[in-house]
């Protein structure tokens, strides 16, 4: 194949030359320029001895405008049943492979190149069209093309091969093959199949152009058709692929303008990577060709470069763990082989990209053991990933001694001196790489005295703690009060001491950032501070009376302005008069006895002197009753009296008349006065006064006297009449009426005003009903008179003044308004016997929606209240315009399921229509204009009904037929 290639070179180069389309004619083994170019990259461009690079090794063609190698293409057209419109929803993908297969033979320069076509199915149903240059006769075959069938795609390619095998020499043999499904036939592995016919095909020197014709919802980078065709291709430029067949003919078209335009032919490229590096297995599966690969070396052949770039990719890592540098990673000798336009071997350079290599940083994941004391010395085990030999190890700054690197995860040390507190541990590899870890010293600190060990209660004074391994940031506690440490050094702390809570030792606990502790137990005292309370030594004078009022003083120490002295658990008014004496006035007691006597400081806490204040009782003179006066008088008491006697005690005498006590006002010691309480019954009463337990009595000295009762007479009331709403003014006239008398009518109490003895005014109450009611009428003192059936209450009556406006539609609909009075929220009206929607105004108006009536002309209009009464007038019903009937012409859908919404089209439709489907009116129906109304139809149908439209007026439409589904 190669020497076939070579004569169609050397053929091609001669027309060629005779055509005169060579830039520099004297050439005949080479074109003039090299239209390859390669570029190859690594990335990352630096690793560690444990990662991988991916390489990228780019083929660029460019190929020359003025060149054009005839071709001759094979037209392969899948025709399997799946590119019916029935397998896709209706897209008719063979009909648009067609016209997209026919617009590639319209693009093609049939003066240069030939056309043949293998239309393909089941292996039994293979056709195919022979080359030709006549572009209708391509045309006029691929229409008769229709789908059916399975896809023996392999076969097909068989047939393409078979008539390439009589190729022009100087041509180029191209398939270009479009197919939409899996590979069906052999029975066999029949992609395996199909792929190993593309195989030979492309060993043939034939270039190899492959279209997926995928379904719209594929997944290219899943899809079989798609991976298959991909393979089959001569490069990944070479593979297309649709979502539908929507865009095929763009495919096509660039196909086309490929055509007879190539970088270079039978290229063969060797990738040999260094033996620094080893390829990493499958890395290189998604190249299109798939390289073969033995041993550190990939090879890639194709049959032409097109104007486009190949991109290869693999990855490698290096073979070595511990070698480093920058390395490359190919072999100088790595190139590309090809054949130019002209049939010249030509031979490229692949360039060569070094890789800096480095061994992976360390890496520390514990240390033990983490701590140890201030001294070193300690064997520490640090373990992690990637130690070198060599490695140096430093706590903190302090390089440490015997590092040995047990493997490259562990390495132990001994410890270094240093300073308590947590430290890094570094490990650092010869490379200058390191890691880091931690270690901590750590010693409990030490106390050697405590300077002063004691002090004030207070606080505030400083002491001194000397000892050893303090840390900066130290927490000293007083018991359990924290104190301000003021001075700082590793052997020596000086605090400032807090407020204790009470005298006596505490412990003294000292406490490093690094939670090491020392507690001195009793190590500080606080000193008792001199009391400051007040304290009360004596009462002076030490008793009084129980009334007090009298003036003591009391004695003692600590005492300060604006303390207050406590008597008997009572405060007293205090005077400070010196800080060794509060006078003071005593307060009342509520009985005799000895009480405890305190003073109560700024704070409020009290300082008792117990049972050191004795309270005296009084002891009241025996009182004398010598008279009363008035005597006697009315059983219902309230008048005032006076009584006279020896020996009455301000605030302590009381009064009883009978068994009753009364509040008596002291007027002097020989005098009381009080109201008189009403007695049980007529007669004479003991009067008695008393002081405490002393009394006396004057019997039988107050008299009560019963009462007279009043004879009331009614006469009459005028008037003697009201509607059951009341409130008219009416006067009753009789006998022996008393100011303050009450009235009531039927029960309820009329508003009253007394007037003289023979006259009362009242305000007539609302009634509950109509009728005749009892008057009643009594005097305060209980005289009562009662005029039977005297007061007679009447119905409400409405009455109606005027309706505005007083005529209608009889269509109904209009508003109207009933004047009058007396209306109340119940009321109804109706029209010609027919009750109308009414809403109550007002007493003195109703709104009411007349409704429809077949009557034309006065008709009577009545209000009807609750109660039964009512008022009549009348109302006039208007004719109905003369209007057209609605008239239907359409429904859109003239069918559908109940719920479903519909539209009837006419004309003459009016506002709030009626639809009936048959006999059932719809209940959803929306006027939308005077050509159209919307409506939900109805249940309670099956079948075909009529459809019609009722206006308001009542007016009916034509009827069109509908069917339920």
């Amino acid at each position: 194949m190669v020497k076939a290639r070579q004569g169609i070179m050397l053929l091609f180069a001669m027309w060629i030359a005779i055509s005169g389309l060579f830039l520099q004619p004297q050439q005949t083994n080479a074109a003039t320029t090299d239209y390859v170019t390669v570029t190859k990259s690594a990335n990352p461009s630096a690793i560690t001895t444990l990662d991988e690079v991916d390489v990228q090794l780019s083929i660029t063609g460019t190929p020359p405008v003025n060149v054009t190698v005839p071709n001759d293409v094979v037209l392969v057209i899948d025709k399997s049943g799946s590119m019916a419109p029935s397998y896709n929803n209706g897209e008719d993908k063979m009909k648009n492979a067609k016209e997209a297969a026919k617009g590639f033979v319209d693009l093609m320069d049939l003066s240069v190149h030939r056309v043949a076509v293998v239309d393909f199915s089941s292996t039994n149903m293979i056709g195919s069209l022979d080359f030709t240059t006549d572009k209708q006769q391509a045309k006029n075959y691929i229409d008769t093309i229709s789908a059916n069938g399975s896809t023996a795609t392999g076969d097909a390619i068989d047939v393409a091969r078979g008539l390439l095998a009589n190729h022009r020499p100087e041509a180029q043999p191209v398939i270009v093959i479009m197919t939409d499904g899996d590979a069906t036939q052999p029975s066999t592995d029949p992609y395996q199949y199909a792929k190993d016919k593309a195989m030979q095909a492309k060993a043939e020197g034939i270039i190899f152009y492959t279209i997926a014709l995928l379904k719209s919802t594929d997944n290219p980078d899943t899809s079989g058709p798609n991976i298959l065709l991909k393979d089959m291709a001569t490069t990944a430029n070479h593979h297309h692929f649709v979502l539908g067949s929507t865009g095929l003919s763009e495919i096509y078209a660039a196909i086309v303008k490929e055509i007879g335009l190539a970088s270079a032919y039978d290229v063969k490229v060797t990738d040999i990577v260094s033996n620094d590096f080893e390829i990493v297995p499958g890395s290189y599966d998604n190249n299109i060709p798939k390289p073969v690969v033995n041993g550190n070396t990939l090879t890639w052949t194709f049959n032409e470069l097109k104007n486009s770039t190949l991109n290869f990719t693999y990855k490698i890592r290096p073979v070595s763990k511990t070698k480093t540098g920058k390395l490359p990673i190919s072999l100088t000798t790595s190139n590309i082989s090809y054949k130019d336009y002209a049939g010249a071997t030509r031979t490229k350079a692949i360039p060569v990209v070094s890789v800096d290599v480095k061994l992976p940083a360390p890496i520390v994941t514990s240390v033990t053991e983490p701590s140890g004391p201030p001294a070193g010395g300690q064997t520490v085990t640090i373990k992690g990933k990637n130690f070198v030999q060599g490695a140096t190890v430093t706590f903190g700054s302090t390089l440490a001694k015997n590092v040995v690197v047990v493997s490259d995860s562990e390495i132990t040390v001994t410890a270094p001196a240093g300073a308590q507190g947590t430290v890094d541990v570094a490990v650092r590899n010869p490379d200058g790489q390191n890691a880091k870890g931690s270690y901590q010293y750590i010693i409990d600190p030490i106390v050697t005295a405590i300077t002063p060990p004691n002090g004030p209660l207070a606080g505030s004074n400083i002491v001194t703690i000397d000892g050893n391994y303090f840390m900066k940031g130290v927490t000293v506690l007083f018991g359990d009060k924290a104190g301000s440490v003021s001075v700082f050094s590793v052997a020596q702390l000086k605090v400032v001491v807090p407020v204790g809570a009470q005298a006596g030792p505490v412990d003294v606990k000292i406490t490093n950032p690094d939670g090491t502790s020392v507690t001195v137990s009793g190590g500080y005292t606080y000193d008792a501070a001199p009391s400051t309370d007040p304290e009360i030594t004596s009462v002076s004078p030490n008793s009084g009376l129980v009334t007090g009022g009298n003036t003591i003083y009391i004695n003692g120490k600590n005492f300060k302005s604006g303390m207050k002295a406590v008597v008997g658990g009572k405060d007293a008014a205090t005077v400070y008069v010196t800080n060794a004496q509060l006078r003071l006035t005593v307060p009342a007691a509520d009985q005799p006895g000895t009480v405890d006597v305190a003073v109560r400081d700024l704070d409020g806490k009290l300082f008792v002197k117990e049972q050191s204040y004795t309270y005296n009782p009084i002891v009241y003179p025996t009182p004398t009753v010598t008279s009363i006066a008035p005597v006697s008088g009315p059983l219902a008491g309230g008048n005032t009296v006076y009584i006279y006697g020896t020996n009455f005690v301000n605030g302590v005498s009381k009064v009883f008349i009978g068994s009753k006590e009364v509040t008596a006002v002291y007027v002097n010691s020989t005098t009381l006065r009080f109201t008189m309480p009403a007695g049980d019954a007529a007669g004479k009463v003991d009067v008695k006064v008393a002081n405490t337990d002393q009394e006396a009595v004057l019997p039988q000295a107050y008299e009560y006297i019963a009462p007279v009762i009043s004879q009331v007479k009614i006469t009459d009331i005028s008037p003697n009449t009201s509607t059951v709403s009341g409130g008219i003014i009416a006067y009753i006239n009789g006998e022996n009426f008393m100011s303050g008398a009450t009235v009531t009518l039927g029960g309820t109490n009329a508003s009253t005003a007394y007037v003289n003895a023979t006259q009362l005014r009242i305000t007539v109450p609302a009634a509950t009903a109509p009728g005749l009611v009892d008057l009643t009428v009594t005097n305060k003192d209980g005289g009562t008179a009662t005029l039977t059936g005297g007061f007679e209450y009447t119905p409400v009556l409405p009455q109606i003044t005027g309706v505005s406006p007083g005529n209608a539609s009889r269509a109904g609909g209009a508003l109207i308004y009933v004047n009058g009075t007396n209306f109340n929220t119940s009321a109804i009206v109706s029209i010609n016997g027919v009750n109308a929607t009414t809403a109550y105004v007002s007493t003195q108006q109703l709104r009411v929606t007349v409704p429809a009536s077949s009557t034309v002309g006065t008709v009577p209009l009545v209000v009807t209240l609750s109660n039964g009464q009512t008022a009549s007038t009348t109302f006039v019903y208007d004719d109905l315009p003369t209007t057209p009937p609605p008239t239907l012409t359409s429904l859109t859908p003239t069918s559908a399921k109940v719920g479903a919404t519909i539209y009837i089209y006419g004309k003459d439709f009016k506002n709030k229509p009626k639809v009936f489907f048959g006999s059932v009116e719809a209940t959803s129906v929306t006027y939308v204009n005077t050509t159209t109304v919307r409506v939900v139809v109805p249940a309670g149908n099956t079948g075909t009904v009529e459809v019609k439209v009722v206006n308001p007026d009542t007016q009916e439409s034509n009827t069109l037929t509908f069917t339920y589904n």
